[in-house]
């Protein structure tokens, strides 16, 4: 890939933008998977540094966590562009070799202007399938409209804020030096969109620490949907899934919540009784439920997510995936990680069959586990990553 203009060799400072930081409980899989590649850099070595919103009064502070340097700046939930400047500041005080970003928004054009100025290496690590393509902010902005009618002067002014959000992310993808997506679909959408070619790289999770066992799992029949409860990840459908093992053994568990209050507690009311609601929780007690997990349940379309970041928690742990539709590259399918079905009477099939049988569970989790720590440690990512950016570990650098 050739570079856009000169970067440093060698890498020893790196530095995370993100808008948000997933100890704060908020954002999702971006910031999960930003701060677990965090961590094993600063393990390796690297000077790292992470840049974030907060919502929890610690704007301003600069604080050492796992090995990382977080810099905190104040939230702006609306015409977030006129922030840039705070955005500029921190990457000059923290003046990096690499910036990374793994999400795409106005600040990709401020990361973007300060490499081009500063001759800094800049990676971009997509997130989801529909991320690469251009005027993104307008596009959802456009379904905003749509859905909640806010009027006509709000309705302008919040397009004109998306245009705005998308002409600065357009010219921060010019300028990058290393670009990242998680499958072939969102590779070919990054080239149509920006000429940008990009190397593979999938997320990744640490090991798990203490598992329950196959047979516990399947007995105790624990079914999980984890993630935001946005409307395109469809989180009513499990409610009906659960609606079809009324009356059973069965124990159906939802993980995650939605800023949107209204619209939250439309979901939930709208959930049968045999579904228990967890709300938003820590990102280590979501760790908990996947160990004790039969079977992990996606609801969204084909094309909505990239690569969740709830199949690698899943699969880690040996717990087949139930998707109704997402499977990155054909995984799930061709690896046998689970099922895809086409509907949800198919999903209930699924489940049925794998909690009848445990000598088919109980090889299907062997299977699971052993392609997910081959593939999707946080370390292999890591291993990838830097490769890619051609950035040797610390360790083993001369002065």
């Amino acid at each position: 890939m050739s570079l856009p203009f000169p970067v440093p060799h060698p890498i020893r400072r790196i530095c995370f933008v993100m808008p948000f930081h997933i100890m704060e409980m908020r954002g999702g899989g971006a910031e999960v998977q930003a701060w677990l590649l965090a961590k094993e850099l600063a393990r390796r070595g690297f000077d790292v540094h992470y840049v974030a919103q907060s919502v929890r009064g610690k704007a301003g502070l600069v604080e050492r966590v796992e090995g990382v340097t977080i810099r905190w700046l104040p939230y702006r939930e609306h015409l977030r562009w006129l922030r840039s400047r705070q955005w500029y500041r921190a990457l000059k005080a923290v003046d990096p070799d690499l910036v990374i970003q793994r999400m795409s928004s106005e600040t990709t054009g401020v990361i973007g202007l300060y490499a081009r100025l500063h001759g800094k290496a800049f990676s971009w690590i997509c997130t989801g399938d529909l991320v690469p393509r251009r005027w993104l902010h307008v596009r959802r902005q456009v379904e905003a409209n749509r859905a909640k009618a806010p009027g006509a002067v709000k309705s302008l002014v919040f397009l004109a804020d998306a245009a705005v959000r998308d002409v600065m992310r357009h010219a921060g993808m010019r300028c990058l030096t290393h670009a990242f997506t998680q499958n072939d679909a969102q590779r070919r959408e990054l080239l149509a969109a920006f000429g940008v070619d990009s190397f593979r790289l999938t997320s990744g999770h640490e090991r798990p620490l203490a598992p329950s066992d196959a047979e516990t799992r399947r007995r105790d029949a624990i079914v999980l949907w984890a993630g935001t409860l946005g409307p395109k990840k469809r989180p009513q459908l499990f409610g009906d899934l659960a609606r079809r093992f009324e009356g059973r053994p069965v124990r159906f568990v939802l993980a995650g919540g939605h800023a949107d209050a209204a619209y939250r507690e439309r979901v939930v009311a709208g959930l049968p009784d045999n579904v228990e609601w967890l709300g938003p929780i820590p990102f280590e007690e979501t760790l908990s439920w996947f160990d004790r997990a039969a079977a992990l349940v996606n609801t969204s379309p084909e094309g909505h997510e990239g690569f969740p970041n709830t199949f690698i928690q899943a699969w880690l742990r040996g717990v087949p995936v139930l998707t109704l539709g997402v499977d990155p590259d054909g995984l799930v399918r061709e690896h046998d990680l689970g099922d895809v079905a086409q509907d949800v009477d198919g999903l209930a099939a699924s489940l049925s069959a794998l909690l009848a049988d445990a000598a088919g569970y109980a090889r299907l989790a062997g299977n699971v586990a052993a392609f997910a720590r081959e593939r999707f440690t946080v370390e292999r990512v890591a291993d990838r990553f830097l490769d890619a950016v051609g950035a040797a570990p610390v360790a083993t650098m001369t002065p």
